[in-house]
């Protein structure tokens, strides 16, 4: 597909699972948690990647991004020097 000037690709893949689940009586735990996200009854812990600093870094990149946006939109309403162009450089 087309969208604003750009090529986007979908591609969609159905594999057969042979590994069936088995049957069985015994159970499993899981317990949420804050600090890590889950943690299995075999061991097995899951990290949150809401908290990792990559995630943070670029959620602060981003509102960073949005503000600058939000003053070319101000300047482009009074009447300022702010061309359309890098309005849709900087939504990109």
């Amino acid at each position: 597909s087309i969208k604003a000037d750009r090529y986007y690709v979908s591609v969609l893949v159905e594999i057969l699972d042979k590994a069936i689940a088995s049957h069985s009586s015994k159970g499993i735990g899981i317990d949420l948690g804050l600090k890590d996200f889950a943690i299995v009854s075999n061991g097995k812990t899951y990290k949150n990647i809401n908290k990792s600093a990559k995630l943070k870094k670029l959620e602060k990149k981003l509102i960073r991004e949005q503000r600058g946006l939000s003053r070319k939109y101000e300047n482009l309403k009074k009447g300022g020097s702010t061309q359309k162009k890098n309005i849709q450089k900087q939504r990109l």
